[in-house]
């Protein structure tokens, strides 16, 4: 008589110092994996402890600079952040929330005002099981901050540990309102903005000098220049009639169709960087990401469109 097969047990460590480790690890910090994790510090170098007697290998070197990863913890971090970020994933599917999901969203300021958000009502005519979160950020916000899905940068689009998919280019040209110059009239000659103000977001502060030395006119001072802290501020104050600014034809769009802005010049400063739109590689088969990202990459080519 046969005896049955016993399947040998799988090596699975204990699920506890497992889940201490990967975030100890994505953190490089046992501080932020506790406050991750809502446990204190000891507790977590207590789990990391007994992984490393499970495993008969240190996971962590002390450096004067802090944490480090051996060479072979990387490799098995690398590969827990995606069997936790996949099993969480797949235990959504399972239970099928009834709740709204929320995919955050972080965005520069200018482009949430002037691009994102009036799209949003399309979105979730077509996805009303997806709530977005959006937050507001620079340049100058952490790349690794956990407090998103979904990041718009700017930028060529290679981003360590991200996968990106281009939605427009940067493309810039000077934009007044009428009360400015008569819309008639147009295209000016540039030496038009010596007896204008010209108006300078802080975070595009070479978008003037590059438009000008484009235009052969790199020593040309106007009468006067406003400095603005957004983007967004920058284009109000160019509707209402403070100097000329650069803009963003497909942030400017409707402006532009209804008026309110014109560009008093034909020519256009186009550049290899763009706006992209970025998410962890690891995640890359979540749905709501999938389902966003396809959505604003079709809503931008519409939008692009609509704007030239």
């Amino acid at each position: 008589m046969n005896k049955p097969h016993i399947r040998k047990s799988r090596r699975v460590p204990p699920l506890n110092p497992l889940r201490a480790f990967e975030a100890a690890a994505r953190h490089m910090s046992f501080t932020n994996a506790a406050d991750e994790l809502c446990v204190t510090q000891g507790a977590i170098s207590r789990s990391i402890k007994a992984l490393e007697n499970y495993m008969g290998t240190p996971l962590f070197e002390r450096t004067g600079h802090g944490l480090a990863l051996t060479d072979n913890s990387k490799a098995f971090a690398h590969a827990l952040t995606e069997i936790f970020t996949r099993l969480a994933d797949e235990t959504d599917k399972f239970v099928g929330i009834q709740t709204q999901k929320v995919l955050t969203v972080r965005a520069y300021t200018s482009f949430l005002m002037n691009f994102l958000i009036p799209l949003l009502p399309n979105f979730h005519l077509h996805h009303p099981d997806v709530k977005v979160r959006l937050i507001s950020a620079t340049d100058k916000a952490d790349l690794e901050d956990e407090t998103f899905d979904v990041r718009i940068r700017y930028g060529r689009g290679h981003w360590k540990d991200f996968d990106s998919v281009l939605l427009f280019h940067d493309e810039v040209s000077p934009v007044c309102s009428p009360s400015i110059l008569p819309p008639s009239d147009r295209p000016y000659p540039v030496e038009v903005l010596k007896d204008l103000t010209l108006l300078h977001p802080e975070l595009r502060h070479t978008d003037w000098a590059d438009w000008l030395a484009l235009a052969g006119a790199h020593e040309l001072s106007p009468h006067d220049n406003l400095y603005f802290d957004e983007l967004s501020v920058t284009y109000q104050a160019a509707i209402a009639g403070l100097g000329v600014a650069m803009g963003q034809r497909v942030y400017l769009r409707n402006e532009l169709s209804n008026g309110q802005l014109f560009h008093p010049f034909d020519l256009t400063l186009k550049r290899d960087f763009g706006y992209y739109l970025i998410y962890p590689r690891e995640r890359r088969e979540n749905r709501d990401i999938i389902v966003f990202r396809d959505w604003l990459v079709t809503a931008s080519k519409t939008a692009l469109s609509h704007a030239l």
